[in-house]
């Protein structure tokens, strides 16, 4: 990859859409919902019912569907619009828990809400890749209140707790969103430990990202950065429709299989392990930004390293300045969508919309590219 253009996820290669006659997955492709081999290994994905979905939303909202339940799922106050959405789309009410700005859980909090709610399900996100060094505390409520937990690992495929166990693998539910984290254009992954997650009947046409795919690989190839200033904003207030997605009953297509035919899990994690460290310390001794993501214990696949900018107007500077460098960073804004008022009650919540940061670390990154990452976010420190 050139230096000079850097992309904030994994990109599918230009060259995987001339292949002919992939053996096993274009095999695998034709048989809608199965789960390739590298998704389907008890060493890298939860045990559990595997099914694969375009978008792990819409795998979301078929497994809740398909419960014998009614009534309330608790969500994280910081949540993204397509979860909230994907559990109304079931027939749910959403409430929500708070989150601290550190992006821990406050356990006693969600204590509190579980016995006033009386939920029939809770969410927690493992955000980017981490699991809260107190989320077994979490998941023994739930298990206490006979409250489904569901698992949000969409940003930590392949990624563990601190004692090795496989993130998604202590709840009922896990989800993992493919494209967030490998070189593939769509992808949602549903693990689930009892019942029966419908599989999707409709197989994704692909070829409609055949020309993005094209334009990117050009712009990769002669390190042309792309949306180099863009302008980070607080939406006021956000209709649950916004995130309702086009085509909720359909499997990847033949693209992302091939994609995943490439993926080699072992590769993936210590790559993103090894760029994560390195930046991670890099910007601890920096002190130019307040990292709220952890240590990487040697199990984790980390999205990237999140940090706390001083506001609002020094998020955007970062933003702005290493995306004109052709480097990543991103913003997770996520408004709410239900409940408004009641989602932005959450102090914490509020302070990771208005000034946390994302810095990338994905396995596609090479180690001078995460040196310039650090440089640029520092020379950024101040107006």
């Amino acid at each position: 990859m050139s230096n000079s253009y850097a992309v904030e996820q994994p990109r599918f290669h230009l060259r995987w859409l001339f292949e002919h006659g992939n053996g096993d997955c274009d095999s695998e492709c034709r048989s809608r919902g199965t789960v390739p081999e590298v998704l389907d290994d008890d060493s890298w994905v939860p045990r559990g019912q595997r099914v694969l979905y375009d978008r792990v939303k819409n795998g979301l909202a078929a497994a809740l569907g398909a419960m014998d339940r009614t009534g309330t799922v608790l969500l994280p106050a910081y949540v993204p619009g397509g979860v909230t959405w994907a559990v109304r789309n079931a027939g749910f009410d959403v409430r929500y828990f708070p989150v601290n700005a550190d992006l821990s859980l406050p356990v006693e909090a969600i204590a509190e809400r579980i016995e006033t709610v009386e939920p029939v399900g809770l969410l927690g996100i493992h955000y980017f890749g981490f699991a809260d060094e107190r989320f077994d505390e979490v998941a023994a409520l739930a298990r206490e209140r006979d409250v489904f937990l569901i698992e949000d690992c969409a940003r930590g495929l392949f990624s563990r707790h601190r004692d090795g166990r496989l993130l998604g693998s202590t709840g009922d539910l896990a989800l993992f969103c493919l494209h967030k984290t490998l070189p593939v254009p769509n992808g949602g992954l549903v693990v689930a430990r009892d019942g029966r997650v419908p599989r999707p009947t409709v197989q994704r046409r692909e070829r409609s990202a055949r020309p993005r795919l094209l334009a990117l690989s050009i712009a990769r190839r002669v390190g042309i950065p792309l949306n180099v200033a863009p302008t980070i904003k607080r939406a006021a207030s956000a209709n649950i429709e916004s995130v309702k997605p086009g085509a909720p009953n359909e499997a990847p297509g033949i693209l992302t299989y091939r994609g995943l035919h490439h993926c080699r899990p072992e590769d993936v994690r210590d790559a993103r392990n090894d760029r994560y460290r390195t930046l991670r310390r890099l910007l601890v001794e920096d002190d130019t930004v307040e990292v709220v993501t952890p240590e990487a214990p040697d199990g984790a696949s980390p999205y990237g390293v999140a940090a706390l900018a001083a506001d609002t107007d020094a998020r955007q500077r970062f933003v702005r300045s290493l995306r004109s460098r052709g480097l990543p960073c991103q913003a997770f804004t996520w408004p709410a969508v239900y409940r408004h008022a009641e989602s932005r009650a959450a102090a914490g919540a509020e302070t990771l919309r208005d000034r946390l940061v994302v810095f990338p670390t994905h396995q596609e990154l090479a180690g001078e590219t995460i040196e310039r990452m650090a440089a640029a976010i520092s020379v950024e420190a101040d107006p």
